[in-house]
């Protein structure tokens, strides 16, 4: 389920349910920094350095809600 208005994508909402797939789904990210920081791809990327060593995003939930593309966005922000 891609959530579009008016013909275009939009973007993650920073809201509780949001956040709370995020914390159980990104605490097992192998890039995941352990900052307690939660929900990149809405709020931007980590204030820690990250060490990529894989990436979950595109297997969450929230992702596939938003029909979002790319990866990282602990490190690279919240996409456009």
């Amino acid at each position: 389920m891609n959530i579009i208005i008016n013909g275009q994508k939009m973007k993650v909402e920073d809201k509780p349910k949001n956040e709370e797939t995020c914390k159980d789904f990104c605490g097992s990210c192998p890039s995941y920094p352990r900052t307690g920081e939660w929900l990149f791809c809405s709020r931007g990327k980590s204030i820690k350095k990250i060490e990529r060593n894989g990436c979950l995003c595109p297997a969450c939930q929230v992702y596939m809600d938003y029909g979002l593309e790319g990866d990282y966005f602990c490190d690279k922000g919240a996409p456009k």
